[in-house]
């Protein structure tokens, strides 16, 4: 089964996929976000063409654990998604993951190419929590 990762944002949100194996994770788009159901629709076009079957949606949380602010219009969006696309959706902590994304990327990168890296450092958490960890994930 692929996963896909999703980096949410109000102007862009980067995706970006395993492989089928579930061991490799790989930046692949970034789409810009006018509203909710035309981005539940492109995802849900990218998730028929790339035979998707998990959806994996960063949650940020404070330094102290506490879900930031941002959290409840992400889970919002998550659900829009969800309905849309009828594949189940997971949520992962994704802290600082643009930060490792700027690290990764060679300096002057565009913020598209960091958002979809951004996607890919949540993904490879996800994968590496879950081989670590078999069995439901919960932020």
């Amino acid at each position: 089964m692929r996963i896909l990762a999703i980096d949410f944002g109000e102007k862009r949100i980067g995706l970006a996929t395993s492989d089928a194996t579930g061991t490799l994770a790989t930046p692949r788009r970034t789409l810009r976000r006018n509203d909710d159901l035309r981005a539940a629709a492109e995802i849900l076009r990218f998730c028929r063409e790339e035979e998707i079957g998990l959806l994996i949606v960063g949650i940020p949380r404070s330094p102290e654990g506490v879900e930031s602010p941002i959290a409840a219009r992400i889970r919002s969006f998550a659900a829009k998604l969800a309905a849309a696309t009828a594949i189940p959706v997971r949520f992962h902590e994704e802290t600082l993951t643009s930060n490792e994304a700027q690290r990764r990327l060679p300096p002057r990168s565009g913020r598209e190419e960091v958002d979809r890296m951004a996607a890919a450092v949540l993904l490879e958490d996800y994968l590496n929590h879950q081989m670590r960890e078999p069995g439901p994930d919960h932020p």
